[in-house]
């Protein structure tokens, strides 16, 4: 029996990667770096400071020189200063149906304050879990953060269902066992193979949730 649903927040809630890849790319300009946006998309789901470590690591070769937690800083103040997120149409008005017959649950590998943030000013009062990067020592692709979310839920894997639009989310709630439902935002469909389902756009993902 379905009683939980959990969800990834950006790409699946809030249309805001673009502005993720932006902000780390500003930051790396800022220190004279190179780096490639679509590695953001590719990324996307596992936590800032280990998306942080491998572009560095893939533009210079050394992390030793680098005070990674000082970049993820200057990453959050760059997203914070350009974002303008926007919740998929239809998202806000369907959690606010279904959320008297599943508990809700935000599983995202973006930073606490980034997290809260959009929660707040998005979905307040909606998710009855919010997991972020902070939550958790390995974040996607390993199972932890979906894990720890089955549990502040007091739900088992086949009593809740993922849904998520990158790789790595769609690898860490296999890793969990739990049936996960994706949807290509960013990347093609063919890139969320790994899902049990794949749902063609938001649009049709309303119409699903809706019609649990």
């Amino acid at each position: 029996m379905l009683k939980a649903i959990i969800f990834d927040m950006d790409g699946v809630l809030v249309d805001s990667m673009t502005y993720h890849a932006q902000a780390v790319n500003n930051v790396f300009d800022q220190m004279g770096l190179q780096m490639d946006q679509q590695d953001i998309f590719e990324l996307e789901g596992e936590r800032t400071i280990d998306i942080i470590r491998f572009l560095l690591y893939k533009a210079t070769g050394d992390l030793s020189a680098f005070d990674v937690p000082s970049i993820v800083s200057r990453y959050i103040e760059e997203f914070n200063r350009i974002v303008e997120v926007r919740a998929f149409d239809g998202m806000k008005e369907c959690l606010e149906k279904i959320n008297n017959k599943f508990s809700l649950a935000v599983v995202s590998g973006s930073n606490r304050p980034i997290v809260d943030d959009i929660m707040q000013s998005k979905f307040s009062d909606i998710f009855e879990i919010v997991i972020s990067a902070n939550d958790v020592k390995k974040g996607k692709p390993a199972p932890d953060p979906y894990l720890m979310a089955m549990e502040k839920l007091g739900v088992k894997s086949d009593e809740c269902i993922v849904i998520e639009n990158a790789p790595m989310g769609v690898e860490a709630a296999q890793n969990a066992g739990i049936f996960c439902i994706a949807v290509p935002t960013y990347l093609p469909a063919e890139k969320l193979s790994k899902a049990d389902m794949i749902i063609g756009d938001h649009i049709q993902l309303v119409i699903y949730l809706s019609n649990l």
